[in-house]
Parts: structure tokens; sequence; C-alpha cells
């Protein structure tokens, strides 16, 4: 395999600079050429013939532009992937939540290439001529789109296959949650085209959580990459294949000398070698980079997780009491009205009304149940949101209202006391629904709360931005002025602030 390898449209991959390209799974794509090299003697080909399956997880503390830039052994550059390795769900628009991204990458290599010798301690000396005309007289942006930024030294040859998920989160995700999440609709390996995918990512939501945002992305090159659509693609139409690992084992022999492609690489930044010919130009070149980088960068600076919807369990101690305590009472109000109307059907003084007396005593044991359930749902179920229980509540309630309009014997005699007993259970029902709303408002205002707080940071930090930019040009007067003025809103400002961080601490400490 080592010797097949020699011609030059193979080899030739380590020659060329490379471009940051967002439609590429490595993030890169050949630029120009830029080394001429004898390749019996300035690179060593190893065969190295394997199949590697990853999940790489991103979050706001470590994104995916920096697994890619460490990934290269170019750390510092990092902000260069920032928007080929998005952390954005929304990529024309900016977005003030957080995300997690996670990337299945299935990678098949067959060869490694690696500079060696002179090549690679002075791979000045086998630049092309067309690259040092290139560096004296193209600007640094024609540089960046006619040559490229970066050069490899090492890179493997085969094929790559990623299926990048980037999703609004909430302060509860983790790489555990959010890798079991996708496992569940995906595979282990979440590169297959399973059936059950076919949920709520498919309509741009998480399983989770169908307020929080998903974009997704498939690339591959290398081989035959239709072998990747193969995995059951509906339930009637089911594929030969039953995981992604028989899938990649099968597309590994369609990968061969014809369509490899470059991956895996070991790059260094190009200003390196432009350095060697112009350092004034190397310089320039990377200023603009790393300005234009940074820009990039900063595009996605999200300030907030996504709200968490409000689960049961996590109503306050005061709350739970309440409902709690309103199913207690309840339930003892209806044993003691199940209790009144059996007395009278064991009475013969009243068998004229024994059905008035069933029908009363049917509404109180049913309305005993509901709140031995709506009890167990309060102190049991640690997943069921605060607005999930309000809809049974809601639904609970119609029903009890229908019910405790009936008319039912002469003059309606036979449903009189059943529909007393259902428009209690009904308040009942409605007490617990007038609660958690009151709830479900709380919290929002807590987290508009919260969002207020990091507006005034903001405005803040642009006011004090905008006075040390400014107060050199103002005129003596003005400025005398302007800075009394600042200097008493200031010390307004402090004095609130303190008050309130007393406030917090004071909570905190309770």
């Amino acid at each position: 395999m080592t010797d097949s390898i020699t011609n030059e449209s193979v080899v030739c991959a380590i020659c060329y600079a490379y471009k940051v390209d967002s439609y590429s799974p490595t993030y890169l794509t050949r630029g120009d050429k830029i080394f001429t090299i004898d390749v019996t003697k300035d690179i060593s080909i190893s065969s190295n013939e394997t199949i590697d399956m990853k999940l790489q997880y991103s979050d706001t503390n470590h994104t995916a532009a920096q697994w890619a830039a460490g990934n290269m052994k170019v750390e510092a550059q990092y902000r260069a992937f920032s928007g080929a390795a998005s952390m954005a769900v929304e990529t024309t628009e900016n977005s003030k939540y957080h995300t997690v991204r996670v990337d299945a990458i299935g990678m098949c290599t067959k060869n490694c290439l690696t500079s060696r010798g002179i090549f690679r301690t002075h791979p000045q000396d086998f630049v092309t001529e067309d690259f040092k005309v290139a560096v004296k007289e193209l600007t640094v942006e024609e540089l960046e789109n006619k040559v490229g930024v970066f050069y490899a030294i090492k890179l493997q040859l085969g094929g790559m296959v990623k299926r990048s998920f980037v999703m609004e989160a909430t302060e509860e995700d983790n790489e555990t949650k959010v890798t079991a999440e996708l496992q569940t609709a995906f595979g282990k390996e979440c590169l297959g085209a399973s059936f059950s995918a076919a949920g709520s990512f498919e309509t741009g939501r998480r399983s989770s959580n169908k307020n929080a945002k998903v974009r997704r992305e498939w690339r591959a090159q290398g081989g035959d990459i239709d072998l990747w659509f193969q995995v059951g693609k509906n339930e009637e139409d089911k594929s030969a294949f039953s995981s992604a690992m028989e899938i990649a084992r099968e597309w590994a022999k369609t990968i061969d000398n014809t369509n490899v492609y470059p991956f895996d690489f070991e790059l260094r930044p190009l200003w390196e070698l432009i350095a060697e010919f112009d350092e004034k130009k190397a310089q320039e070149f990377r200023n603009y980079l790393e300005e234009k980088w940074e820009k990039e960068g900063s595009r996605h600076v999200p300030t907030m997780f996504l709200p968490t919807k409000l689960r049961v369990e996590q109503l306050p101690d005061a709350s739970k009491t309440f409902l709690l305590n309103t199913c207690r009472v309840h339930k003892t109000a209806m044993v003691e009205e199940a209790a009144t109307a059996q007395s009278y059907l064991d009475s013969v003084m009243y068998i004229v009304d024994r059905k008035c007396y069933k029908k009363w005593r049917k509404a109180a044991e049913s309305g005993k149940e509901e709140a031995t359930e709506i009890r167990d749902i309060v102190s049991r179920d640690e997943n069921i949101t605060v607005e999930e229980l309000i809809e049974q509540l809601e639904t609970r309630a119609d029903h009890r209202f229908s019910q405790s309009q009936r008319y039912l014997g002469l003059w309606g005699n036979d449903s009189k006391e059943s529909n007393r007993i259902e428009n209690q259970n009904k308040a009942f029902l409605d007490k617990l629904i007038k609660r958690l709303n009151g709830d479900l408002i709380c919290q929002v205002s807590v987290e508009e709360w919260h969002v207020d707080l990091e507006e005034c940071e903001k405005q803040v930090t642009e006011a004090v931005d905008w006075f040390n930019e400014n107060i050199s040009c103002m005129q003596s007067e003005d400025r005398l002025k302007n800075i009394v003025k600042a200097i008493d809103q200031v010390k307004s400002m402090q004095e609130s602030l303190t008050g309130f961080l007393e406030r917090l601490q004071s909570e905190v400490e309770k």
C-alpha cells in the first residue's frame, strides 16, 4: 500500500496550504500548492489502517473550535475555527442562550504522511516560486483567499464522516445527559440514520425540551459516503446494516487511492513560513487574521441558559406543603361525605332516595381517590413539570364540572347531592391550579429579574467604556460638569447595589 500511494495526486496533500472551510468535516479545504518535494525522501508514508468512532462534546467552557485547534496542534489559533465549528444554533443571527455541541465522528485511516528531514526543519527551502511571488505581490486578504492560512506537517489519508448536533442548553445539561439523549435517537455512535430519529430532532427541537432549538449538520469525505444513509430508513425499509460500525467496515472497503481525503492534520500557521521571506508581511498577515478571527469568535456570546421548565419537585417547600395539605383536607372531607352517604343507604328510613345516596357516595369516593392520586404525583413524581400537572388538573376540573351539571331523576333529585360533591371536587382542583399558576408566574419573574440584572451590567460596562474613550475629547467646562454628574450617578448606584447585596447575602445565610 505504501508504494502505491507515492503518486503525486495522493501525496501532494502535504504540499498544499489550507483554508478554513465550514463545509468540510475537517474544517479545512485545500488552498494553493506551496511546496515542491521529493516524495521518496522528504516525507514518511506509513500504512495505518484503522477505523475509529468517537463522540466529541463541546460547551461554552470548551468549544468545538478549541477542540479542533487542539487536535491540529494550533491551540493558540482556535478562533480560526469559530465560524466553521460554530456553537450557534442559528448561523445567521445571534442567540442569547448557551449551547452544547456533539460531533459524532467516524474515521477510516489508510495511511499517514509526515514531513521529515530538511523539509520538516526548513520548509522554506521547498516553497514554490509561485508562493514567493504571492508573498511579494498579494494583499493579506488575497493571501488568505488564494493561498491559505495553514500548512500541514502531518496528516492522515482515508475518509471522515461527521454528524454535528448544536442545541440550546439549560443549566442542567451536561455531557452525560446530552449524549444519552442523542444516543436514544441515533444509536450508540450517533451516526446511524435510525427510524427513531424521526421524532423531535427532525423538527429542529430537542426530545428532552421542545423549547430548545437544534441545528444538525452532516459532512463526509472519502469512499462511498452513500453507505452512511443505509441504516433503517424507515420501519418497513430496513437496511442490511444494523449499526454504524457495520457501515464503517463496509465504507472502509470503498476507500482507495482515487477517493482518499486528508484529515487529522497537524498544522502550522502560514505566517511562520511567510516570515522567512518577508517579516513585515508575515506580521501584517497575522494581525489581519487574528483580528478577523476575534470578530468571528465573538459572534456567538451567550448570556443565559435556556429556562428550564419548572418541575413539581423543584417547587418551594411552602408550595409543596400547600398542595399536600390541600389534598389531605379534601380527602378527609370526601371520606366523611362518603360515610354520610353510606349511613343513609344503611337506613331503612331513606329507601326512597337510594339512587341519590349511591351517586353521592360514588362522587365522594371518586374525589377521595383523586386527592390520593394527586398527592402521590406531588410527592413522588420527579419528572413531571408544573405545566404538565396544571394541564392534567385542568382536564380533571373540566370533567368534574360536566359531572356537576347533571339532572337526574324527578326534579333532578337523584343528582342533587352528587352535583354538590362534584362542585367541591372541582373547587379543590381549581385551588391547586391557582397555586401552581402562581408558582409559574413567580418563576418567570425570577428569570426576567436575572435578565434585567445582566442587561444592567451590560449597560454600565458600555457606559464606562464610552466615558473612557470620549472623556479626553470633551471641552474643559463640559468635561468637569459631566464628571461631577457621573460621580453622583455612580454613588447613587453604589448605594442601591450595596443595600441589594446585603439583602442577597442575608438570604444566603438563612
